[in-house]
């Protein structure tokens, strides 16, 4: 009896035992189970803040792109309205020019054109033949004389009349002069040696205006027409905002168009181009980039130099390079050149933006920028890659 009694007591302290045990483990299982709901609770507030982050991250980048746009705009418009004054003349040139031959014809017509019978009456067969080969020649000339050539051959033909004893020379030998004719006069001698010889000149000289008159108004309107087209094409891709196929060639050739009135002064221009792929690019992005680069060019040689672009193909890459004979860049300010607001420029002609959005706009589309530069000769270099459609 006693053993058995022992041996419940054994067993009812082993169940306690065990009892304690599970509660242990119990315990613990419901500390682990808290530790774990606060370590998710955390998890999902670092998950929280996290995506907060990025969203606030997502804004700022929005807000870089914005105002890197912004910027890019910006400069192009203060660009064009350093150009409005000279692309107002390349229009009014022309313009003035149409005006002027317009002006040259009601003239003529008003004055010669009813006297022409009578002209041809008084003149014989022979004369007339001479007469249409003398406006036939002037006609057909095209070489286009300067002032100092044309002193020069009114000289020699004055003295050539001369010895021909046609009366009052230097005025005979300005009129054919100025009709571009100025060698192998013998044919004509008939024609001023008669005492109808100034009407006559003076006659073949309108007549042939007229061509010239026609000549300029064509000449005028085609100016007028690519510096109308260049600004289209300047401002045609602004609000695209998406890669298209483009000849670099032609942005170049757009941004010169509307520079003409710059570099006709004083600028030797050079270009040296290969034929090239279409790259997939920002066009509109790009014209900004050779605005900036060709504008500091210039500015750099005061106006007065030589310009060099070049646009060549070297293996999967567009390589543009501009070069200026100005002051070059000292290089104690090469590492600075491309800082955002740093200018080198008297206060008023350079926002120091330039640089630093064209070498943004070169890494937007995967290229690189470099300058060498030296006394007479700077060079910056745009390297683009070359996409085809579809794998951008």
């Amino acid at each position: 009896m006693i053993r058995i009694n022992r041996l419940l007591r054994n067993e009812i302290q082993e169940r306690k035992r065990i009892t304690n045990f599970i509660g242990k483990i119990n315990r613990h299982l419901k500390h682990e189970i808290q530790g774990r709901k606060q370590l998710e609770a955390k998890l999902k507030q670092v998950n929280e803040d996290l995506q907060n982050e990025i969203e606030q991250h997502k804004k700022a980048l929005e807000n870089l792109q914005a105002m890197q746009s912004q910027l890019i705009h910006s400069e192009k418009m203060a660009a064009l309205g350093q150009l409005v004054a000279g692309i107002a003349h390349e229009i009014n040139t022309p313009l003035g020019a149409i005006r002027s031959s317009v002006n040259n014809i009601a003239k003529f017509l008003a004055q010669t054109l009813m006297q022409l019978p009578d002209f041809f009456d008084v003149l014989s067969k022979e004369q007339r033949n001479n007469f249409s080969a003398l406006l036939q020649k002037s006609l057909q000339a095209k070489s286009t004389l300067t002032a100092k050539e044309e002193r020069q051959l009114k000289r020699a033909l004055m003295r050539q009349l001369q010895t021909y004893s046609i009366e009052k020379p230097a005025i005979v030998a300005d009129t054919l002069v100025d009709m571009r004719i100025y060698h192998e006069i013998e044919p004509f001698l008939s024609l001023l040696t008669t005492s109808q010889s100034p009407l006559i000149l003076q006659t073949a000289y309108k007549l042939s205006g007229l061509q010239r008159s026609t000549n300029t108004i064509e000449t005028a309107v085609d100016r007028a027409s690519k510096v109308i087209f260049a600004l289209k094409n300047y401002a045609r891709y602004d609000h695209i905002g998406e890669k298209i196929l483009t000849n670099i060639i032609e942005g170049i050739e757009t941004i010169l168009t509307l520079y003409h009135n710059q570099i006709k002064q004083g600028i030797e221009l050079s270009k040296n181009y290969s034929e090239l792929p279409l790259v997939l690019c920002y066009p509109d992005e790009l014209n900004q980039v050779w605005t900036n680069l060709i504008h500091n060019a210039l500015q750099a040689m005061d106006y007065k130099g030589t310009l060099t672009i070049e646009a060549n193909r070297q293996d999967e890459q567009i390589i543009v390079k501009i070069t200026d004979s100005g002051i070059g860049i000292p290089d104690e300010v090469k590492p600075k050149i491309f800082m955002p607001f740093f200018t080198t420029k008297p206060p008023g002609e350079g926002s120091g933006l330039g640089l630093d959005i064209v070498k943004k706009i070169i890494e937007k589309h995967e290229g690189d920028i470099t300058v060498k530069s030296q006394p007479g000769k700077t060079t910056f270099c745009v390297s683009l890659p070359i996409y085809l459609a579809g794998n951008d």
